[in-house]
């Protein structure tokens, strides 16, 4: 017992001198993100070293978190929303800015990333970078081969022609379920606003998107699994699936080959953020989190584990090579330049892409 106890049992003082230590053990850091978005070691390492205990809240959806701050009282330290989310929530009131200050590797961000978060007039005070990435095609490099030889594999033509889409129907094509991100690399392959809700612009993305729901067989958004079972030679989404779907195939020793491409004509890019919600209890913790995940053995580790390229640029060295040496996953300035920044879009222009959206995916399959 030490000194301070024994005082307070000699004075009759236990029940006031014990709420200090009962604070003390409620040195927990409450944070909300995406299941397995951190490396397996990351949270543990954290409260080795501050003594910090976190309490990881699994996010099922951006629109759940979205729902979650507006209303407030959330009861989380930490939020990893997309960057169009953090806008919103921003403009909202929801995030609270962040002291500069305090955090220690602003400046080791992506030059690139620095960039893309100049388009968020609202968020970029209020958020740090995380892990990014595009929206491009992951196909099965023999079974495209097979059936188109010296096929467009860096071009949308791939997917977005209907009569090459149809010599791949049969061994499978997925989309990411996301109207927001389809309609804008449709609208910008078609040289139109890849954010527009204009009535024309719409019409046109449908048309395009409707000449090839035959050859569609999944809407998705995570496609390892068919990819790896044979079930899908190729998908439109993530950057993250091409290396996720080649660890996995490995491991189950199928000599399997997976590649990623961003397309020629440009497509999509998204960043996951950090920020601390405006009412969080724990702020300080939450400052002591991002700093510690924004070193670069720590980045390097999460890059290593979910697939994705992290925010820190000097974690780039210790990412693997397989990710590193990969353009198509670690840009340089020339192919950031062909890449959509995400926008937050009036509520009208998101319901008249979501009816656009609906329609395509619901359309019968004859």
């Amino acid at each position: 017992m030490n000194t301070i106890n024994k005082l307070c049992l000699a004075t009759g003082l236990a029940l006031t001198c014990a709420v200090p230590a009962l604070h003390a053990e409620e040195k927990t850091l409450r944070l909300y993100n995406w299941a397995d978005y951190f490396a397996e070691d990351t949270l543990g390492k954290f409260t080795a070293e501050t003594g910090i205990k976190v309490i990881y809240d699994v996010m099922d959806g951006s629109e759940t978190l979205e729902a979650k701050m507006l209303a407030g009282g959330s009861g989380y330290d930490l939020i990893f929303p997309g960057d169009t989310v953090a806008e919103r929530l921003m403009r909202a009131g929801s995030l609270q800015p962040l002291d500069q200050s305090r955090l220690t590797a602003l400046n080791d961000v992506e030059p690139g990333l620095q960039k893309l978060r100049s388009h968020y007039e609202h968020s970029s005070q209020a958020t740090v970078p995380y892990t990014w990435g595009t929206i491009g095609l992951t196909y099965n490099a023999d079974q495209i081969a097979q059936r188109v030889p010296g096929a467009p594999v860096n071009s949308l033509d791939m997917l977005f022609k209907p009569e090459l889409a149809a010599k791949f129907a049969d061994c499978g094509i997925s989309m990411i379920d996301s109207p927001d991100e389809v309609l804008a690399v449709v609208l910008n392959y078609l040289g139109r606003d890849p954010r527009s809700g204009k009535p024309a612009d719409l019409a046109a993305a449908s048309e395009l998107l409707m000449k090839l729901r035959p050859y569609v067989r999944k809407f998705q958004s995570q496609p390892v699994t068919d990819l790896v079972n044979g079930n899908l030679c190729m998908s439109l989404g993530y950057s993250g699936d091409m290396t996720q779907a080649q660890r996995t195939a490995d491991s189950a020793g199928k000599k399997t080959t997976f590649h990623y491409r961003i397309p020629r004509e440009g497509t999509t890019v998204w960043m996951d953020t950090m920020a601390i919600p405006v009412d969080a209890r724990h702020p300080e913790y939450a400052y002591a989190f991002i700093n510690f995940v924004m070193r670069p053995e720590n980045m390097a580790a999460i890059s290593n584990f979910t697939g994705y390229p992290t925010s820190n640029a000097k974690a780039r060295p210790d990412v693997d090579a397989a990710m590193r040496n990969n353009p198509d996953i670690y840009l340089d300035e020339a192919t950031y330049a062909r890449l959509i920044p995400g926008k937050d879009i009036p509520q009208a222009d998101m319901r008249a892409r979501m009816r656009t959206w609906t329609k395509f995916k619901t359309a019968t399959v004859k």
